[in-house]
């Protein structure tokens, strides 16, 4: 602050760029309340809020009626898949001899008063109403704090291998929430026979050299295909432009 409201008031600066200014945080508002007083006094300053997906409207009235600029996007059609999708497309079990058994799913579900209410209960199982038995028993057996990373590996296997889903494997960018689950996932991919060859891996996060990193823009080479592995930070940070599938775990880490 002291910066921003000394004497001198950036007077060497003619330009401040903010991007991605819809990931709302309590450093990016106080930012914003500084550069509005310091706009007040320098009339010559110009400040340039961006984001893809912003109210910009709001953002216009906190700055009394700051004109607003639209640039024309892409948008690309997308499938969305979920967590049941993946299982029942790969096969995948948890293989621990638990064993669920389930009604038809139109009787009425009793269950007992230890457990989850009757409604809830039969909610969730409902809403699995089309996939195999196999699939539910295996979804209900999930727990939601970890990441099944063998999941990962076997739906990433199936999409490089199925003939069906070969448009979609060209570049395949898989979300982790750190640097110790994206070395996890790399040592499986680097040892599974499936990706050993006409394969690039690439592990995206800001401890691993630039130039590795740098790998992981370039369009692989003619036959040759490539998964980077990251954590959101390229959902809204950086973009990779071949991308055709995203594999999101589903978790994050953030400070708080």
């Amino acid at each position: 602050m002291r910066m921003l409201e000394g004497s001198n008031d950036l007077k060497d600066i003619t330009h401040i760029v903010l991007d991605e200014v819809h990931e709302r945080t309590i450093d990016s508002d106080f930012l914003l309340i500084v550069l509005k007083k310091l706009m007040a006094r320098r009339r010559d300053l110009k400040v340039v809020l961006m984001s893809a997906t912003v109210d910009a409207e709001r953002f216009s009235r906190y700055l009394d009626a700051a004109p607003i600029l639209t640039v024309p996007g892409r948008t690309f059609p997308v499938q969305v898949k979920y967590l049941e999708d993946a299982v029942e497309l790969t096969g995948f079990s948890l293989d621990n001899g638990y064993a669920e058994k389930y009604t038809d799913l139109d009787d009425d579900v009793e269950l007992n008063e230890t457990g989850p209410t009757d409604s809830a209960k039969s909610e969730n199982t409902k809403a699995l109403r089309g996939y195999s038995a196999k699939t539910r028993n295996t979804i209900s057996q999930i727990d939601e704090y970890r990441i099944e990373f063998e999941l990962v590996a076997q739906l990433l296997a199936k999409i490089a291998t199925d003939d069906r889903l070969e448009v979609f494997s060209k570049a395949i960018l898989v979300f982790l929430p750190g640097i110790g689950e994206i070395r996890q996932l790399n040592d499986m991919l680097v040892g599974h026979p499936v990706f050993s060859s006409n394969w690039y891996v690439y592990p995206l996060h800001s401890t691993i050299a630039s130039e590795d990193q740098e790998a992981a823009f370039l369009v692989p080479p003619p036959g040759t295909r490539k998964i980077v592995l990251a954590t959101n930070i390229a959902e809204t940070g950086i973009t990779i432009p071949d991308v055709t599938c995203v594999i999101d775990t589903g978790k994050h880490r953030e400070m708080r």
